[in-house]
């Protein structure tokens, strides 16, 4: 028996030591480097959200190939111009058609670009929206056929 623990120990340890590495080279950055100070950020950006009621239209739809997108943006109703616009479009399954693209003004409050969806799967879509103190986020995922 003693035996038998004395090769278990071991093992188990090597095993915990290439999970630990595996984990530590491979780490996905799902956790934000600036947990707190974002957080605080991110209800006063809220707060000033809701205090000029911003609304962001969600983009139609996404298909293979290009697409037109139109995003129209209203506070307390009315259209909000000369924002900063930006679309972030990326896969799910892969970062190497991440893509991140400037919104230009084409009307007041409506906003376009055109985006590249390469090929099928659970695309992610993001919004920023920045102007003065006003920062905004919307999210969306679209399943492309």
């Amino acid at each position: 028996m003693k035996l038998f623990l004395y090769l278990i120990y071991p093992l188990f340890f090597f095993a915990m030591g290439c999970g630990i590495y595996v984990a530590y080279n491979n780490a996905e950055g799902l956790v934000d480097k600036n947990y707190y100070e974002n957080g605080k950020h991110y209800f006063a950006a809220k707060e000033v959200e809701q205090k000029l009621d911003v609304a962001i239209s969600k983009p139609d739809s996404l298909k293979m190939g290009s697409n037109e997108i139109h995003i129209s943006v209203t506070s307390h109703g009315k259209p909000l111009e000369d924002a900063a616009l930006s679309l972030f479009v990326g896969n799910l399954s892969s970062t190497r058609y991440d893509s991140t693209l400037t919104m230009q003004e084409e009307a007041p409050g409506i906003y376009h670009t055109t985006a590249a969806i390469p090929f099928k799967g659970v695309w992610f879509v993001r919004i920023d929206l920045v102007k003065q103190q006003l920062r905004a986020t919307r999210k969306w995922f679209f399943d492309v056929r």
